[in-house]
């Protein structure tokens, strides 16, 4: 099993506040002869007639020495789960949690934009020092 982002209990603590019941921790995924391991797995009531949302929450800090080499491992990791998910859990969204420092100096430039855009991917935006989450957003 992989060993915890550093704000993993941050961000798990951030989402409960919001609203949001973990399920697991981490995720675990089987398939195809792989296994997988999400961060989080969370689900959140969302209306009565609706019934709850599902996640896989993928945790990164984007501490490494270099931005782009944690932002492709980063895609990887979304792709892999995305994959997965579609074909054993077609209602679980796969979300990317990212520090707001982060988001606002790299998630801001033209490639990432242009990679999320292309993957249509979700992002759940999280500030450290007050620890909540800031933004939800799917590109």
């Amino acid at each position: 099993m992989p060993r915890k982002d550093i704000y993993h209990d941050l961000v798990r603590q951030a989402l409960i506040a919001d609203g949001w019941t973990i399920t697991h921790d981490p995720l675990f995924i089987k398939w195809k002869g792989a296994e997988y391991f999400p961060d989080l797995g969370a689900e959140k009531v969302i209306a009565a007639e609706k019934g709850t949302e599902k996640t896989a929450i993928e945790i990164k800090s984007f501490a490494g020495v270099s931005f782009q080499t944690d932002f492709y491992e980063a895609i990887g990791k979304y792709d892999s789960y995305f994959l997965a998910l579609s074909d054993l859990e077609p209602e679980r969204k796969v979300i990317l949690a990212v520090p707001l420092d982060v988001y606002n100096k790299d998630f801001k430039k033209g490639y990432v934009q242009a990679m999320m855009q292309f993957k249509k991917m979700s992002i759940v935006v999280y500030n450290i020092d007050n620890q909540t989450i800031t933004e939800w957003i799917n590109y």
